[in-house]
């Protein structure tokens, strides 16, 4: 999979919305980017939302990767 077909560059740098990039000190997820680039490199092999939620140990990736399936950008 090419994120880069998928996802918004929104930064015009190769960075797309995610509502779950870090949390603030209190545990809130806090709204920023993500490098498209990290993910055709770590993830670009998945074809589904569910093998690239069970390919990482990160609650915001998770998560992420949840969002783009319940919003039809993933399968």
């Amino acid at each position: 999979m090419n994120f880069f077909e998928i996802l918004e560059d929104i930064s015009g740098m190769g960075d797309a919305y995610n509502p779950y990039a870090a949390r603030d000190i209190v545990g809130n997820w806090i709204e920023g980017t993500i490098s498209i680039d990290f993910l055709n490199a770590y993830f670009g092999q998945y074809t589904t939302a569910a093998e690239m939620i069970a390919a990482t140990e990160s609650e915001g990736l998770k998560l992420f990767f949840s969002w783009l399936r319940d919003q039809g950008i993933l399968n």
